[in-house]
């Protein structure tokens, strides 16, 4: 088991429904869009060649669930 493994912050409310690009350390976003290719274009532009981009849910969604 990983035990290195940091979550990443949590998004601000006006990123919610966006592509987002995290900075390689994954510690700050630096970049956003609302299609995958625009958060793409927007952290090259940043400077940022090896960013990590996840979806922010929109701000009504709500995840429910548990591990074992």
């Amino acid at each position: 088991m990983r035990t290195d493994f940091k979550p990443s912050p949590k998004v601000p409310r006006k990123y919610c429904g966006l592509w987002i690009a995290w900075n390689h350390k994954r510690t700050a976003i630096i970049a956003s869009g609302k299609s995958l290719p625009e958060a793409i274009a927007e952290a090259e532009a940043a400077g940022e060649p090896k960013a990590y981009f996840t979806k922010a849910p929109h701000a009504t969604s709500r995840f429910v669930g548990g591990t074992r």
